[in-house]
C-alpha cells in the first residue's frame, strides 16, 4: 500500500521532466528545435527532431505554472500520441489505491 501511496504521490507532485533540461536537447544532432512559449496554464515547449526511422518528430510538452508537465504529444508522421497525460496518470493511481482498499475490506 505505501508504494501505491507513494506512486500517487509522485503524480501529484513529480516534475517528471523540467522545461530546462529539454533546452538541451537542442544540442543533440537529431534534433531540429526546441521553442518556448507561455500560455494561461503556464508554458509549452516543442521540439522537432529527427527520429531513428528518418520520420520528422514534433513532441509538445504542457507544463503548469510550478513548471510540473502537464500533458506530452508527440506526432510522428501526422499521427498525434498522447504520452503523458498527468490527470490520467492521477486517477489511474486513485483507481488503484481504491482497489487495493476494496480487496483489503473483502478480505477481512
Amino acid at each position: 500500500m505505501n508504494e501505491l501511496i507513494e506512486r500517487l504521490y509522485d503524480e501529484l507532485y513529480s516534475p517528471k521532466v523540467n522545461p530546462e533540461e529539454l533546452i538541451n536537447n537542442a544540442a543533440l544532432p537529431n534534433y531540429i528545435s526546441v521553442n518556448f512559449e507561455s500560455n494561461q496554464t503556464g508554458l509549452i515547449v516543442t521540439t522537432k527532431c529527427i527520429l531513428d526511422n528518418n520520420l520528422e518528430a514534433e513532441y509538445k510538452y504542457q507544463f503548469d505554472k510550478d513548471k510540473r508537465l502537464l500533458t506530452l504529444i508527440g506526432n510522428v508522421n501526422g499521427e498525434n500520441d498522447v504520452i503523458y497525460d498527468r490527470n490520467e496518470e492521477i486517477a489511474l493511481k486513485y483507481k488503484e489505491i481504491k482497489k487495493h482498499l476494496e480487496l483489503g475490506v473483502q478480505a477481512v
